[in-house]
């Protein structure tokens, strides 16, 4: 990632009294890693998760580190009660992070209708949700910023036989939809898709997954670090590849010719391989980054014959 400029809005933000960001999938991943890089540079957290434990956790140990406030917030985001209060929060939020999310480990005819729903529900539903409660208070004040958590699955068919790439692909076309409108070039207000090769974090641990190649493997607080200093700056990128490999992956995958991904090892193909057990360990999607106690399908991972996303 080319150096960041921390200048104009980006520094403001940076060392902004006061300044909250809301963070989904908070309790550990991911989310908790970006959740840590914004509570060193200042501002203070509402973290959101599905589980109060861990999130006091976290709160408690990045007040005591940081000297700012972090109020954790317990929602199922796949609940219009969980969902509607974390879009009561997002009102209020300088910056938003929308990183839970989820993924399934079986094809597209083998789930259940409930499943696909939630799957959705986080992936699609959740994030546009929180970006409406979200960005009408950030232009009327003059500043903010949106990171959406996406996925290399969004820039090609690697998860073949599933609706996983064509959710998160969803949050990629929204945050280019808004963030090349008139209204926002022209505002303050900032948004990036912050798209994910396979990261490793707590969360993989939790759901014992094989570790990838190193050489396709980024380190969770690394990514965090990166996407935290991209959004800091005075224009910060619409879509951000954490890695020179990945822009690479993901460059091909837009332009290869998607029949050949169809070749052995190139894309997990999921009419084909069973991950896993026969149905899902909980019969629910795991989710991304902190809010995955289901914990069988991190949706951010990649690999030939893992149970990951």
């Amino acid at each position: 990632m080319a150096r960041d400029a921390d200048t104009g809005e980006g520094q403001r933000m940076k060392g902004a009294e006061g300044s909250t960001a809301l963070v989904t999938g908070a309790s550990y991943g991911i989310g908790a890693d970006i959740a840590r890089a914004l509570a060193a540079r200042g501002h203070h957290l509402v973290l959101v998760a599905r589980s109060a434990e861990p999130l006091d956790r976290l709160a408690a140990t990045l007040e005591a580190a940081h000297g700012i406030r972090a109020r954790p917030l317990p929602a199922d985001l796949t609940t219009t009660a969980g969902l509607e209060r974390a879009a009561a929060a997002a009102r209020d939020a300088d910056i938003l992070v929308n990183n839970a999310g989820a993924g399934l480990g079986m094809s597209f005819e083998r789930t259940t209708w409930a499943e696909e729903r939630r799957m959705l529900d986080l992936n699609v539903v959740a994030p546009s949700r929180l970006l409406h409660a979200a960005l009408p208070g950030m232009l009327r004040r003059g500043h903010g910023r949106i990171l959406n958590v996406s996925s290399v699955a969004a820039t090609g068919p690697v998860w073949q036989g599933t609706s996983y790439g064509a959710s998160k692909a969803y949050g990629v076309a929204l945050t280019e939809s808004l963030a090349y409108s008139r209204r926002i070039r022209t505002s303050p207000v900032a948004l990036t898709a912050l798209v994910l090769g396979h990261t490793t974090s707590e969360f993989h641990e939790r759901a014992g997954i094989p570790p990838s190649p190193p050489s396709l493997t980024l380190a969770s607080p690394y990514v965090a670090e990166l996407a935290v200093r991209a959004i800091h700056r005075r224009r910060p990128p619409v879509v951000c590849v954490p890695s020179l490999r990945y822009k690479l992956v993901a460059g091909l995958l837009r332009h290869l010719p998607h029949r050949l991904l169809a070749l052995p090892h190139l894309a997990d193909d999921f009419t084909v391989t069973s991950y896993g057990a026969d149905r899902p360990c909980s019969g629910q999607p795991a989710s991304v980054g902190g809010d995955g106690e289901d914990g069988i399908l991190p949706a951010e991972a990649h690999g030939q014959g893992q149970c990951q996303s």
